[in-house]
């Protein structure tokens, strides 16, 4: 594995040597697009914690109620879905029964405060508060099939 310094690669079993052509193109290939993740939570602080763990590696969308998650999945598709059911306008937990429904089989990691009844139709389960930000990034990138990043 290489990394970059100062216009030189540094290889850990030959320490540093100029860049050539090849190293250079290889360095400004772009990134492929970050997955897209819908977070659906009524609460401003657990969206804030949430994407300011995952951006810029994770492409995040913020839903506050459920018309607004609703709509939103009517209009893109998601790599992963993370869903607090607590939603101002119905229980979100319908969510994960209307889209199996709709055949949309995007992963469903709950993130809630309480034991969702139908836990057991999503991928993974976390308990909030109790939940640490390593914990929250391990099982999205797991469930994205992301490689962990150390972070």
């Amino acid at each position: 594995m290489r990394r970059m310094v100062s216009g030189h690669c540094t290889y850990p079993d030959r320490g540093v040597k100029p860049m050539n052509m090849t190293d250079a193109l290889e360095a400004s290939k772009p990134l492929p697009p970050a997955p897209r993740l819908l977070h659906i939570d009524a609460d401003d602080t657990a969206a804030l914690i949430l994407a300011t763990l995952l951006v810029p590696e994770i492409h995040v969308q913020r839903a506050a109620s459920k018309a607004e998650a609703d709509a939103l999945l009517r209009q893109h598709s998601y790599a992963l879905i993370v869903l607090d059911p607590d939603l101002p306008d119905g229980d979100g937990q319908h969510l994960i029964r209307e889209l199996r429904e709709r055949d949309v089989h995007t992963p469903v990691l709950l993130y809630s405060a309480r034991q969702p009844s139908l836990h057991h139709q999503a991928h993974a389960f976390l308990p909030k508060p109790w939940t640490s930000p390593r914990q929250l990034w391990q099982a999205t990138c797991r469930l994205l099939e992301m490689d962990l990043v150390a972070r």
